[in-house]
């Protein structure tokens, strides 16, 4: 039980209650819950016990196997230990993930999909996110040039002002590393990540077998040496997103101005209004 880690830590540290409790990150009664495990931690409080301990790492590992198990033993979504990961790496291969859309890009993949897609929380920027999209996924508009317009934007505002690792793979790859559906790899200590295999419907398969998890953290690193630089994929979606701006002629009128502005480009916006 990990709050049994923590009072081993506290004990053979010398340390009371009081002098690890921070008026930031928990107080003294906070940490007698964790150690009597009535109080589950989140994953800066498991962090901040490690660093004081000098764990390095263990506590922290301790950590994220037990609420892992907890979460097993709970049969939660694995949308859940989102928040409880520092790293989370996806492979979306058709659209832009859950934490990093707008409303109405959400809502429109929402009405096209019967209200049945994935769920997920908004990136809070409190972990490492790393994506990797196919240009299907920014090239496939997604409730009209205006709703896929701002959803770029977006995504070129959030790499410019943070730290978001985001790689497009170009349609001219002709070996692509993996034809299969969306993945996610989710790091909750140095020594623990779980794999979820995203699935249109429901919630998906949670992985924690060694050996696979090995084998999505191989393949991962393998699509994003398929993909565009960072660098490379940012100039794309910005390229993408100008060519959806309106068209200034006065005379364009009704739904062909749309047509012609978007040229042959694949598109949900009929579908999903």
């Amino acid at each position: 039980m990990f709050g049994e880690w923590v009072a081993r830590f506290r004990a053979d540290a010398g340390l009371t209650h009081h002098d690890l409790a921070t008026r930031e990150v928990l107080s003294a009664e906070e940490l007698r819950e964790i150690e009597s495990g009535t109080t589950a931690p989140a994953r800066c409080t498991a962090t901040y016990l490690d660093r004081r301990f000098g764990a390095k790492g263990r506590l922290t590992n301790a950590w994220a196997r037990a609420t892992i198990n907890t979460h097993l033993a709970g049969g939660a979504s694995p949308y859940e230990l989102d928040t409880s990961a520092h790293t989370i790496r996806e492979f979306s291969p058709g659209t832009v993930p859950v934490p990093l859309q707008t409303h109405d890009y959400g809502t429109a993949l929402r009405r096209f999909a019967g209200n049945t897609g994935r769920r997920g929380r908004l990136w809070n920027r409190s972990g490492d996110l790393r994506v990797v999209v196919n240009e299907t996924a920014v090239r496939t508009l997604v409730g009209g040039a205006g709703v896929m317009r701002e959803q770029l934007r977006r995504l070129v505002n959030t790499i410019h002002g943070s730290g978001l690792h985001f790689q497009v793979i170009p349609n001219r790859v002709a070996d692509h590393p993996c034809p299969m559906g969306p993945f996610r790899l989710l790091s909750l200590g140095p020594a623990y990540t779980v794999a979820h295999v995203v699935a249109p419907y429901g919630d998906g398969q949670l992985i924690t077998a060694p050996s696979e998890i090995q084998a999505f953290s191989d393949l991962f690193e393998d699509l994003c040496g398929a993909a565009l630089s960072m660098a490379d994929s940012l100039t794309l979606l910005a390229d993408a997103a100008s060519g959806l701006e309106p068209n200034p002629s006065p005379k364009a009128i009704g739904r062909g101005s749309e047509t012609n502005r978007v040229g042959g480009l694949t598109t949900l916006s009929t579908i999903a209004r």
